[in-house]
């Protein structure tokens, strides 16, 4: 896990690196019509317009199952030896960057962080969850260790699938809070921190104080 989320961190920074210095990049990575949607919105006086402009039921089935359909690709791609599953974190990891740039460019950080990192902060989380997934599939293939290879795919499988079916609550609630409560531009700026400080503090004590816990009471049993 934590190779994963320093592999898709550098590439985070990279994809914002690649924008400061050239501001037409986001164009390569988030296409045309995106960043020209965006410039509307910026100079409407409303930047994160994207995130209202369809219905909540049908925006929250639609990003939920884009979401779930790219959680999917990102860990299943792990059987090839890893290098799948690395692919789709750098993809990933570059649009995010460069995405997320691209708001510093027009001034709008803060505004931009308060708006995407509200549901972002379960999203990514769970691609870096999924791509550790990924790789524990393709590392239990490729160094089977004491095991015979056959037998250490077969754990590394469970344990991978166990991982990835964790997230997938995750996935539903990071779509909900996208398609409900995103939209809430207007939102006092503390209900929205409060909100993306929630979200991080239940990932880290369910991925991180949690599994260092149960371990240490196993040990001691």
């Amino acid at each position: 896990m934590l190779f994963s989320l320093l592999f898709f961190t550098f590439f985070v920074l990279l994809g914002a690196f690649s924008t400061h210095y050239d501001e037409e990049y986001p164009r390569y990575v988030l296409g045309d019509d995106y960043v020209e949607t965006t410039l509307k919105n910026i100079k409407d006086g409303d930047p994160m317009a994207i995130y209202k402009d369809a219905g909540q039921e049908d925006m929250f089935w639609k990003i939920t199952l884009n979401n779930l359909r790219v959680a999917s690709m990102t860990f299943v791609a792990g059987i090839f030896v890893c290098f799948g599953t690395c692919y789709f974190l750098f993809k990933n990891a570059i649009m995010l960057g460069s995405f997320q740039y691209f708001f510093v460019t027009k001034g709008l950080f803060l505004d931009s962080f308060l708006a995407i990192w509200i549901h972002g902060t379960i999203e990514i989380s769970c691609i870096v969850i999924a791509g550790a997934a990924g790789i524990i599939l393709g590392k239990s293939f490729m160094f089977p260790g004491t095991l015979s290879r056959k037998a250490s795919f077969l754990q590394g499988s469970k344990d991978a699938v166990m991982i990835f079916l964790s997230i997938v609550p995750l996935i539903v609630l990071a779509g909900f809070l996208e398609s409900f409560v995103t939209r809430l531009t207007e939102a006092p700026t503390i209900f929205r921190i409060l909100i993306i400080g929630g979200s991080l503090l239940l990932i880290l004590y369910y991925y991180v104080v949690y599994p260092r816990k149960l371990k240490k009471e196993l040990n001691l049993a």
